[in-house]
């Protein structure tokens, strides 16, 4: 899915949403999937001066791209210093009046970058970045995701994503969005973005963090409480 919706110019978000009755974690070889239509038109403006409150995750979302693409096109744009005024290049793409149309998937590009290892990991990370931080700001929800990383480089806490974060120990779930069943719960395009920053960017917002918990509903005799703190960002405490 992630292969196929980069080729496309589409959010994977937005391919899965225009294939409700395809599970991403299981893409066969043959399977007809239809491309979503983005909003635009051949008369779409190849720039976009940046205006107060525009973030490029909205500025992206309007012009049906991914925020990745829309950095990509602007390198020397710092994201998390985005003045007003700045001239951003938007490059229209060919999606943008053509229907909906199909695309079928080919052996060769079930193929995903090492980095992310495979679709259905990306799959679940956003899922559980979403259970467990969607609220949050964009910074938050990737350490969530070097989180689940950094457990599942360890090794000993499963060699996937998910059982990363399907994990029981001593009868319990680790996830507590695994438990309520949360963790089936939609994600969003911005949860989308930040799985793809842990896997496929590398940033490393919390190295060595292992844990993380929300002080305000932890209990005070948690045993999370006893680790040694990293920093905190948003609501949570991310821990060793």
């Amino acid at each position: 899915m992630w292969t196929i919706a980069k080729q496309e110019g589409v959010s994977v978000q937005a391919l899965e949403s225009a294939n409700p009755n395809v599970d991403p974690t299981k893409l066969q070889p043959g399977t007809k999937l239809q491309l979503p239509q983005t909003s635009g038109s051949s008369t779409s403006p190849s720039t976009y001066v940046v205006r107060p409150g525009d973030t490029l995750f909205n500025i992206a979302k309007r012009y049906g791209m991914s925020v990745s693409r829309l950095e990509s096109l602007n390198p020397t744009v710092q994201p998390k210093n985005l003045l007003v005024g700045t001239t951003l290049r938007i490059k229209a793409s060919s999606q943008a009046t053509a229907p909906v149309k199909a695309v079928s998937v080919s052996s060769g590009t079930a193929k995903v970058p090492a980095s992310a290892d495979t679709s259905s990991n990306l799959y679940w990370m956003e899922h559980v970045i979403h259970a467990e931080a969607g609220s949050e700001p964009l910074k938050a929800q990737i350490a969530v995701g070097d989180v689940i990383l950094h457990r599942l480089k360890a090794g000993s806490y499963g060699k996937t994503v998910k059982d990363v974060v399907f994990q029981v120990i001593d009868g319990h779930y680790q996830f507590t969005c695994v438990e309520n069943g949360y963790i089936y719960t939609n994600p969003t395009a911005l949860n989308d973005e930040a799985a793809m920053d842990v896997l496929s960017r590398g940033e490393d917002v919390v190295p060595g963090a292992l844990v993380f918990y929300n002080p305000a509903k932890t209990p005070s005799v948690s045993w999370v409480r006893s680790q040694p703190s990293i920093t905190s960002i948003g609501d949570f405490v991310f821990a060793r």
